[in-house]
């Protein structure tokens, strides 16, 4: 009985393991594609992505670990490798090329996303996108070792990137008003 129990967990955790890893690859190739190449901006529209994440993220975490089951390396390892995420993110958004648009862009059928500039990180947005996804590669596996549930988790995944894309959310909003006051 005991030897069934194991192979469960083991198949569940190969699983999660293969989740991940096409999650992760997923997100590499996606975000990768936009770092490289010129996007129009919309603020607001932007502030969708990792509001999507952060709920996605949560709503999963509740769904794999119990509460009872958090210990403060479990916290700690997070909070950690969500304060490391912000900061990749603030610099992403430090980083980045604007140019303005020659006319203004409305994107999709909602008139608040309207973009004025349009931007990206480029390379060292890609090296630095890729240095999130093996932070928290290692950060996996560390602390798996360790005994920490919760940075396993694919919920975290979704914290972190939430993370990482609010913050630069954040760094892209200030600097083009910034760019609108100086236009002005």
């Amino acid at each position: 009985m005991a030897g069934s129990t194991g192979r469960k967990d083991l198949t569940s955790m190969t699983v999660q393991t293969l989740t991940n890893a096409i999650l992760i690859l997923l997100l590499i190739c996606w975000v990768g594609y936009r770092q490289l190449t010129w996007r129009p901006v919309s603020i607001a529209k932007m502030w969708r992505f990792p509001a999507i994440l952060a709920v996605v993220g949560l709503v999963t975490i509740g769904q794999q670990v119990k509460p009872s089951a958090l210990t403060p390396l479990d916290i700690a390892v997070v909070a950690g490798e969500i304060v490391l995420s912000l900061g990749m993110g603030a610099w992403m958004g430090a980083i980045a090329h604007f140019r303005p648009l020659e006319t203004p862009v409305q994107l999709g059928s909602d008139a608040r996303y309207v973009a004025t500039y349009e931007s990206r990180t480029g390379v060292l947005g890609m090296v630095l996108w890729i240095a999130v996804i093996g932070v928290r590669i290692g950060v996996d596996v560390l602390a798996s070792a360790a005994g920490s549930h919760l940075a396993t988790a694919t919920g975290a995944i979704f914290l972190v990137f939430a993370a990482n894309r609010a913050a630069r959310t954040a760094v892209f909003a200030a600097r083009l008003d910034r760019h609108a006051a100086l236009a002005a």
